[in-house]
């Protein structure tokens, strides 16, 4: 979703501090980030060798689409942003079967404590060998807890990448 957001505030050549502040209305979340986490953020994700987005994600970020409100009546933007996100590598979306997760006795605990959508992207994370962005403290947690890199979006730009 933040992405999202940044690729379609670039093609409106949004200002850093509006950008800013669009981007923290986007993660709804308390405590704001500074520009230039975003801005690690996007070169984090312009940079990977492989960009993985479970299916749960895809369908989560789609029920938050609320988030997007500033660009409500900007579709032609949201879909341009959309589409440039999907180009060269691309991201690469994965399938997690919850049920699968359900029955193996490491996730079961996981799966209740934060949901499908965050177990599903810790699993894809551990069996990709994969380092997931995140700014939920829940989800860090977990992954540290199977032994998945997670890097919180507020560390970005601290760390060497």
């Amino acid at each position: 979703m933040l992405l999202l957001g940044y690729q379609c505030l670039q093609l409106e050549n949004a200002r850093p501090l509006e950008r800013s502040r669009v981007l923290n209305e986007i993660r709804g979340r308390d405590g704001a980030i500074s520009p230039d986490r975003f801005d690690d953020l996007w070169n984090v994700f312009q940079n990977a060798r492989r960009r993985i987005v479970t299916q749960h994600i895809i369908a989560e970020t789609y029920g938050l689409r609320r988030r997007l409100a500033r660009f409500r009546h900007r579709k032609d933007i949201v879909w341009r942003s959309a589409l440039l996100l999907l180009d060269n590598p691309g991201i690469e979306e994965q399938s997690c079967v919850i049920r699968d997760l359900s029955e193996t006795h490491e996730y079961k605990q996981i799966l209740h404590e934060i949901g499908p959508a965050d177990a599903g992207l810790i699993y894809s994370a551990e069996h990709n060998k994969a380092t997931i962005v995140t700014d939920d403290g829940k989800l860090t947690h977990w992954a540290a807890v199977r032994s998945v890199p997670a890097v919180l979006l507020s560390q970005l730009g601290h760390r060497y990448w």
